[in-house]
């Protein structure tokens, strides 16, 4: 009998699609059953999978698609990461292939952080792709803010960014699993995370080193690379909506994004905007919450 991939989600299947970038983008999805489907994207740095605890109770009522962005989970990290906008085609390219599937049911994109704001310009690239979104702490600063990031990326000074430095000197390589739980275990990151997802972080997060013990799927090349990037397309993103928006942010989180988010509301009239208690991993620290609230957020929209 065949291991189950997820502790929480029932029934994942595996799939593969070459993008035009010329590297194959991997994920999961639970087979279509009648149910409306969720396009999931995660953070920087994880996988789908961790967020398995999150989304279990979200498969009850929806279908599930996981898509890894390149260098994260098993998809391949290629040559070099470019941008945000490139993610977001690729996200596109596997959706368009693979959506058809779930042509006569609703279909919503969800996404945390960079998972977030790629789902954003997903959507406002092409309107057919969901019939609402919803973005979990996504990374969204004042118009100064989204300046200031690709200045410093042209320019090649993004790379002296605190969170550009970090990933790059991350721990990479642990001996056993006791040892990757006291390195993480409420640290950064981490701090408040609910230990099941953390359990979860560390499961799908990780592989199997060929000197044995783990190493992280993610390459720091690849998740140092998305923090010194940025997206030039928020602002126009915004305005090109045609279907409902969520945002939901943390009352801990960044404080460019907690100050940034709640102003969306009054100026775009597609964009409702939700303050819930937690940091930038919200969704971690109490996942079945959280859940419960983009179940309630969903069922209002109906």
């Amino acid at each position: 009998m065949r291991e189950e991939i997820s502790r929480f989600i029932a029934g994942l299947e595996p799939w593969q699609y070459e993008v035009s970038g010329g590297f194959k983008l991997r994920g999961h999805y639970t087979p279509p059953s009648g149910k409306p489907v969720i396009h999931f994207l995660h953070g920087n740095g994880f996988n789908g999978l961790v967020y398995e605890k999150f989304l279990g109770p979200l498969s009850k009522h929806f279908d599930l698609f996981l898509s890894n962005a390149q260098g994260h989970g098993d998809s391949d990290a290629g040559e070099r990461f470019t941008n945000w906008d490139d993610s977001a085609h690729y996200f596109s390219e596997v959706w368009q292939h693979y959506s058809s599937m779930w042509n006569d049911v609703p279909r919503v994109g969800l996404g945390h952080s960079f998972g977030g704001v790629n789902t954003l310009l997903m959507a406002a690239a092409d309107s057919m792709l969901f019939d609402r979104i919803i973005m979990l702490d996504p990374i969204i600063g004042s118009r100064a803010f989204t300046l200031a990031a690709n200045g410093m990326q042209f320019l090649g000074l993004s790379k002296y960014l605190p969170m550009v430095k970090q990933a790059k000197v991350r721990g990479t390589y642990w001996h056993d699993e006791d040892a990757m739980w006291r390195y993480f275990y409420q640290r950064g990151t981490f701090k408040g995370w609910d230990d099941d997802c953390l359990h979860s972080y560390i499961r799908h997060g990780m592989r199997a080193s060929e000197k044995g013990g783990f190493e992280l799927k993610c390459p720091p090349r690849i998740e140092s690379a998305i923090f010194a990037s940025y997206t030039s397309a928020i602002w126009t993103s915004l305005s090109a909506l045609q279907i409902p928006a969520d945002m939901l942010y943390g009352n801990k989180t960044y404080e460019f994004v907690r100050n940034t988010l709640p102003k969306l509301e009054k100026n775009y009239d597609l964009v409702s905007v939700h303050e819930v208690e937690g940091g930038h991993c919200f969704m971690q620290e109490r996942p079945e919450e959280f859940a419960e609230h983009i179940l309630s957020l969903l069922q209002d929209a109906q």
